[in-house]
């Protein structure tokens, strides 16, 4: 007990300042977003509030990356908006949202409690930069509407938003557009002028302060938060979502694609920070703690949450020491929403599409953009496929086809295994080379280097290259497995048949390289066993001691033969 008390004590002295500054800057940063961001889903500014509350302070407590800020996010609400849009016209639409929130918090505690959280490396950059570009396209069209102050459908994605302005344009509200263009002009002079100062509440409440004494709302049409009405009692409290199993059951897809997003955007953002911070991050653990924030956040009235890329950074910079800073941001929004929520109706709706559009844009990373499409041609469809799908196929559907395609060009990549052909100078070196330059040398020893995973999808690749070396007339064929880190039933099948085949063919076949990651499933199969005990070599710290040692043996073979020896 007196130890948690030191313990305690110590932290008030040495770290609670560091957070209280760091979590109250945040808190600034997070207000105005989060009210943008639940105008993005779909439901009211206030539920965005309670977002910026809940999940925050349990993502805090229970994830891996101490300085992780979760919450509302610009992606995750476009996600949420865009896979609920054939509910867009029910009156309990927000109640979706709700059951979304705990369903996608579901999926994402079931794979951290299986500790699935390495599913992500499976996720290509390309994936994030193309689907994170689109995301920045679709939310700043999303938000036009708002910002011209007239009423846009958001049916046929992108250009159904588009062709509506355009047919729209003679009812465009011209004060509306004036303070949503004076709010995006404002946040980027206070960021430029100070990145540490909270530009999107200074242009809250400046912007706010304007219409109110300019009367733009009464006399001239500009829409206020209050407008579009605010719960009669702003209250945060536990409540069920009021639906039907049938309709929890109808959003599973859609919860999954939910979580799955989420999850991506968390770990890009805690990748980055944990190297700049040294701290670990065990991502399954963060898995779990994204989830329970997700699911319990749905039972508090709040939208699906993230980690927040832009929030995480501000919490770093500002000088957070532990987790706290967190909790701390949650019970700050917490307060200001005790204290200040009759304030929250005179906020004008076109000043949060500019703070949106602001924050979308940072989503659109030229710079990202160009690095992906000036590496690999692979790269460059995994993101054009998924940008174009992000625009034009609802999202859900976008999400899995850009996975799919990382996952696909992931396994052509992988399951291509590298043959190289290795000989031994006159100096005792030995030198790598191409494999189709054992054709022209015709060795009785080929030492044949093999690089790769030998799993289902490389093993045919493998056998089609080593039994054209077999039919090659040589006497000993020495495979080096010092570079291969997988070998999975179907290569331990392909083994036992090419050893078989040599056999047939009088060739004797020597293993050597062999480190522990392959020295386990080549006994348990029995390989070492067939090929024999002294025809396998161990590798050691110094390189191409054990292929020396295979060589040597593979000369004393043929020796032992009375074959002529030749170039090897």
């Amino acid at each position: 007990m007196s130890n948690s008390i030191n313990i305690i004590k110590r932290y008030f002295k040495g770290k609670f300042r560091a957070d209280l500054s760091a979590g109250t800057t945040v808190a600034m940063i997070v207000i105005p977003q989060s009210l943008a961001y639940a105008s993005i889903a779909g439901i009211n500014p206030i539920f965005g509030l309670f977002t910026a509350i809940v999940p925050t302070i349990i993502a805090a407590v229970f994830g891996s990356f101490p300085f992780l800020i979760t919450g509302p996010t610009n992606p995750t609400a476009l996600v949420t908006a865009s896979v609920l849009l054939g509910y867009a016209g029910r009156a309990d639409y927000f109640e979706l949202v709700f059951a979304l929130a705990i369903i996608a918090g579901l999926f994402n505690i079931v794979f951290g409690l299986l500790k699935l959280g390495g599913i992500t490396r499976y996720i290509s950059n390309s994936v994030l930069v193309g689907f994170l570009t689109a995301a920045g396209v679709l939310i700043i069209a999303s938000q036009l509407g708002s910002l011209f102050g007239i009423e846009l459908s958001k049916e046929g994605r992108l250009w159904g938003i588009v062709s509506g302005l355009g047919s729209n344009l003679q009812k465009v509200n011209v004060f509306s557009l004036l303070i949503g263009i004076t709010g995006i002009v404002m946040m980027l002079f206070i960021r430029k002028l100070n990145r540490k100062l909270p530009a999107s509440l200074i242009t809250v409440l400046l912007t706010s302060l304007l219409v109110y004494l300019l009367k733009w709302n009464d006399s001239l049409g500009v829409k206020l938060v209050l407008d579009i009405g605010l719960p009669e009692q702003i209250r945060l409290g536990f409540h069920i979502p009021n639906l039907s199993l049938q309709d929890f059951a109808s959003l599973g897809f859609s919860g999954l694609a939910v979580a799955l997003f989420g999850f991506m955007e968390t770990i890009s953002i805690s990748k980055s920070m944990s190297q700049m911070t040294g701290e670990d991050l065990d991502p399954s653990r963060e898995m779990l703690g994204q989830g329970l924030a997700s699911f319990v956040g749905g039972f508090f009235q709040c939208m699906p949450s993230a980690g927040s890329p832009s929030r995480t950074v501000v919490n770093v910079v500002s000088g957070a020491k532990t987790r706290w800073a967190g909790v701390i941001s949650g019970i700050s929004v917490l307060t200001f929403l005790l204290l200040f929520s009759g304030l929250l109706g005179y906020i004008p709706i076109a000043t949060l599409a500019a703070i949106v559009i602001v924050s979308a844009a940072g989503l659109i990373n030229i710079h990202l953009i160009k690095l992906t499409w000036q590496s690999r041609i692979q790269s460059r469809v995994v993101m054009v496929l998924t940008l174009v799908s992000t625009l034009i196929l609802p999202m859900e559907y976008a999400i899995y086809i850009g996975i799919l395609s990382s996952i696909l060009i992931f396994l052509g990549e992988s399951g291509q295994v590298k043959l190289s052909y290795i000989i031994e100078n006159d100096d005792g070196q030995f030198i790598e080379l191409p494999m189709d330059r054992i054709e022209e040398r015709k060795p009785q020893i080929a030492i044949v280097n093999i690089e790769g995973d030998l799993y289902f999808a490389a093993a045919e690749g493998l056998q089609h290259q080593i039994e054209r070396i077999l039919e090659m007339d040589i006497k000993v064929l020495i495979m080096r497995f010092r570079r291969t880190h997988l070998l999975a039933s179907t290569g331990i099948m392909t083994l036992d048949h090419l050893i078989r085949s040599a056999r047939k063919k009088d060739v004797k076949v020597l293993l050597c390289g062999i480190h522990d990651e392959i020295r386990e499933p080549l006994e348990s199969a029995g390989i070492l066993r067939i090929v024999g005990g002294n025809h396998s070599f161990s590798a050691k710290e110094q390189l191409f001691v054990s292929t020396q040692e295979a060589l040597k043996e593979a000369k004393a073979l043929i020796k032992n033969k009375t074959v002529p020896s030749s170039e090897e």
